[in-house]
């Protein structure tokens, strides 16, 4: 029997692009069917590869007819405008993180998408990873006991090797540099695993990189429930990957393809268990993908819509404003502005 297809028209195929074109080979619902990328080679190369159409502009491949559904893989700051265009062309959308630019861009997102009745996925994959799925099974077995806190480091040393690309170093067109590429990753995982986050305080530096790019940063969340974060993202140190999420009876260890679980007696270490997860490869991409895939031709909701991609943005704009103000700030107050 054949697997019916959605057909699918991406913009960026170079880089992460490329994660996203082959995620969309391999989860057995989509098709690439057309694809752009302002690097015309690659974009013929990619268009030949995959028998797929090689669309001259954004414009073009929003108003191909044959098309389902438009991925996004582009700078931040185009996502907003991309965004409206394809679901005013009756396109599905997946973006990649972050949903928009800007709070209020996001809600506009939403509610156009919303109305229109199409599927608005927004690119969190991390949340899926195998080592982020098995820790929230652990914590809704309680293994650890009570949280108490968590503790998470999301770094790469982008902001000083050479080819950064412009945008990325452009306050205006991506603010808050790290917390925005890297560390929302781990603001919408740490929401998944433990809920949502209420408050906001951050600091931030231009320590390496040129011009005024705040390269460095740290903030303190604080949890609805009142679990404190401490989230450390930088743009110009080695690379850091992980999360540690403490309880009264253990500590839970997550690196990108490893957990620790260890479990304490009366405060004093008596057992640890590792988990190897290094056989994952691209899977986070592919399952989202996928989804993608199910929740257009099942009508279904995707587990990191455009609320969700909504939530982890107003995270990182209440960080900015946090560091703009020296304040602590409430996220209610950035989402109702």
């Amino acid at each position: 029997m054949k697997t019916e297809k959605i057909r699918i028209g991406q913009a960026g195929i170079a880089n992460h692009g490329r994660t996203i074109v082959n995620a969309v080979r391999d989860a057995g619902n989509l098709q690439l069917a057309s694809c752009f990328d302002i690097n015309e080679s690659a974009n013929r190369a990619v268009a030949k590869e995959f028998d797929a159409r090689a669309a001259a502009s954004y414009e073009e491949l929003v108003q191909d007819s044959s098309i389902d559904a438009v991925v996004l893989v582009t700078p931040n700051h185009l996502h907003a405008d991309q965004v409206q265009m394809a679901i005013a062309a009756g396109k599905h959308i997946f973006v990649e993180k972050p949903i928009t630019n800007t709070v209020s861009e996001a809600k506009r997102s939403i509610a156009f998408a919303g109305k229109a009745g199409l599927t608005l996925m927004v690119g969190h994959n991390t949340r899926r990873r195998r080592v982020f799925r098995r820790a929230k099974q652990l914590l809704s077995e309680r293994r650890i006991g009570t949280v108490v806190g968590v503790e998470a480091n999301l770094s790469r040393p982008a902001g000083i090797q050479a080819d950064l690309p412009a945008w990325k170093a452009d306050p205006t067109k991506c603010a808050l540099l790290p917390m925005m590429q890297l560390g929302i990753h781990f603001v919408d995982t740490v929401t998944y695993l433990l809920g949502p986050i209420a408050r906001v305080s951050c600091f931030a530096a231009n320590v390496a990189m040129p011009g005024n790019v705040l390269d460095s940063t740290s903030a303190l969340l604080q949890l609805e429930s009142g679990i404190p974060v401490a989230l450390s993202s930088y743009y110009v140190s080695a690379d850091a990957y992980f999360v540690r999420i403490y309880g009264t009876e253990g500590t839970i260890h997550c690196t990108p393809l490893k957990l620790r679980l260890e479990l304490l007696q009366n405060g004093e270490l008596r057992e640890v268990q590792e988990e190897d997860f290094s056989s994952e490869g691209a899977e986070s991409f592919v399952l989202q993908m996928r989804e993608f895939g199910e929740c257009i031709l099942r009508g279904m909701k995707p587990e990191t819509g455009g609320d969700e991609g909504l939530m982890a943005l107003a995270v990182i704009e209440a960080m900015l404003r946090s560091v703009q103000t020296n304040s602590v700030v409430e996220l209610r107050d950035i989402l109702h502005d």
